[in-house]
């Protein structure tokens, strides 16, 4: 269902009185003076404005109260409803009394109840934005996006929201990560943070980090935490280790997680283990292998499955759906408030892919593999992915770099598109 549409809508709903055998009856009163009336769990099709243009969803009615409805699972809250079908429209209210009574007695049944109850006021149900950052941290796993969601949650929605990020990544850049740690812990002060892992390794893991709260799924894992200098094949020096151990242990102190855990993580030689009070429950944890339970030794880089992470405390629990999620969350359903950090994450990883995908043609395109029927015509073509490359590399921004895009790369591009122009201006 597309969500978008749903942040600002407030709805008023009454509740009607039926035999049992049937849903709920509610009615829906529209800005407009409209009223709507028919069945939870019955399917009906909706219309808003969204930025000054209607949209349409079909989707199923599961809850309504004086304030909201529950639609497809979406909280769906007033102004912007333009109308619902599906179920029965009640009387326009500017009838006379004769025409909105007229056959009443002939059409009531036996056993109904007529009368209307209206739903009292409750809370809004608390809900969640979810946000996907899956692949290589620093290319598709990115701070924008985290800093598009929290803009976008201030202010839409205020202070005091959960921000979940869907994490799915082994790893990557460590200078971006040092971004992604400075947008989270600005933020951390007024929304709820959690990460939720389908694997995390490296610079992902470190991101799990920060959050107030690491959910696992039941195939996930965390850990394996290694710095490298230039390539993958050259492992950081022991002063650059040390000095990421120490980071680490910095933002661990500021969660409900223990700092031990980090040295195991990021150096091979780095020892962890803890111990459990068997009668208070309480964790003792260890930088050697001195605990009762030892997870990491000398000559391996710790990653924790998702049942050794609970064992040891570094986990908040489990969960494969959001359903199950939720009720670790202490929420009583799964609730999903727009889909906007879906959506630009989406995006982003469209947009990648596509560079992906044109990157290398473009690159070979100016180096000479074009079509054309004469030399002019071939130059033209190289000038043109020339210069594609360059519109590519500042839509991707600070992204570009990481794709091979760097400042020096560009500047041989502008280069060979200018040498290309003269060339192609002496055959005339």
């Amino acid at each position: 269902m597309q969500t978008n549409w749903i942040k600002n809508v407030l709805i008023c709903s009454t509740l009607f009185m039926n035999v049992a055998l049937f849903s709920a009856p509610v009615s829906i009163t529209l800005e407009n003076g409209n009223v709507w009336t028919g069945e939870l769990d019955q399917t009906v099709t909706v219309t808003v404005l969204e930025k000054g243009k209607e949209v349409t969803v079909e989707g199923t009615i599961t809850r309504a109260t004086i304030d909201y409805i529950i639609l497809n699972g979406n909280l769906v809250m007033v102004s912007d409803i333009v109308s619902i079908s599906g179920g029965t429209e009640a009387p326009d209210a500017t009838k006379t009394n004769a025409e909105e009574t007229k056959g009443d007695a002939d059409k009531e049944e036996p056993g109904v109840n007529n009368s209307v109850v209206h739903a009292t006021e409750g809370d809004l149900p608390t809900g969640v934005f979810v946000l996907p950052l899956y692949e290589m941290v620093g290319t598709y796993f990115r701070p924008h996006e985290i800093n598009q969601l929290i803009d976008h949650v201030d202010e839409n929605y205020g202070p005091g929201q959960i921000i979940i990020l869907d994490i799915k990544s082994g790893g990557g850049s460590v200078k971006v990560w040092s971004d992604i740690r400075d947008t989270v812990f600005n933020a951390r002060d007024r929304h709820r943070f959690i990460a939720w892992i389908q694997s995390a390794g490296s610079g992902a893991a470190a991101t799990a980090f920060l959050c107030d709260e690491i959910y696992y799924r039941s195939t996930g894992y965390v850990g394996s935490i290694t710095m490298y200098s230039g390539s993958i094949e050259n492992v950081a020096p022991d002063w650059q280790l040390y000095g990421w151990i120490k980071e680490l242990q910095g933002v661990l102190a500021k969660t409900s997680h223990t700092p031990a855990v980090a040295g195991c993580m990021v150096k091979s030689r780095e020892q962890f283990s803890y111990s459990i009070d068997p009668e208070t429950g309480e964790y003792t944890y260890f930088y050697d292998s001195s605990g009762d339970h030892v997870l990491s030794t000398t000559g391996q880089n710790l990653m924790l499955s998702p049942q050794e992470a609970l064992d040891a405390g570094l986990s908040d629990g489990t969960a494969d759906t959001g359903e199950q999620l939720a009720k670790l969350l202490d929420l009583e359903e799964w609730i999903e408030y727009d889909t906007f950090g879906r959506d630009i994450a989406k995006k982003w990883q469209d947009t990648l892919k596509e560079f992906e995908e044109i990157g290398p043609k473009l690159r070979a395109e100016l180096g000479g593999d074009v079509d054309g029927k004469t030399r002019k015509q071939q130059i033209g073509n190289q000038i043109k992915a020339g210069e594609d490359l360059l519109r590519w590399a500042k839509k991707l921004g600070e992204t570009a770099e990481l794709m091979g895009l760097h400042e020096e790369n560009i500047l041989r591009i502008k280069t060979a598109i200018e040498n290309l122009k003269h060339l192609r201006q002496n055959l005339n």
